[in-house]
């Protein structure tokens, strides 16, 4: 009996590591948009930036920003690469010669969460660059 009891915990362990882990492929193809705001300008209007981060493939992304008065960079073909359970996105210097961007690679990291939401991190989140956001997911 406590043989059993032994196997039936660690069949149960084993089963839970399993369910309780994702990969990076688990992203889907689609586009994660998450929207900043920033401080509130002389006119009453708050400032803020939305990043549309559409996936095409495994190895392919575009990130497309727009702005209510604030700066953005970085916009345009990306990369992707698994880096075990996150996808890094590095901007593409080859297929964006007409824009630049100065922040260090990867410039975005994206995460599912076992729940199905999918998290996003980036130092370009100019007010808040510390942590996972939450993305909405547009497919």
């Amino acid at each position: 009996m406590r043989i059993k009891f032994r196997q039936y915990l660690f069949a149960t362990f084993v089963l839970s590591c399993i369910a309780f882990t994702t990969s990076a492929n688990d992203i889907p193809v689609g586009t994660y948009l998450y929207t900043q705001q920033g401080e509130e300008l002389i006119d009453g209007q708050r400032a803020s930036v939305t990043w549309n981060i559409a996936i095409k493939d495994d190895k392919n992304a575009v990130v497309t920003m727009s702005s209510l008065h604030a700066l953005y960079t970085c916009d345009g073909k990306y990369t992707v690469s698994d880096k075990g359970t996150k996808l890094a996105l590095t901007w593409s210097g080859k297929d964006n010669t007409d824009t630049e961007c100065d922040t260090p690679s990867p410039q975005f990291l994206l995460k599912k969460l076992p729940s199905g939401k999918v998290l996003v991190h980036s130092e370009l989140f100019l007010w808040d660059p510390i942590g996972w956001k939450n993305t909405r997911i547009i497919r």
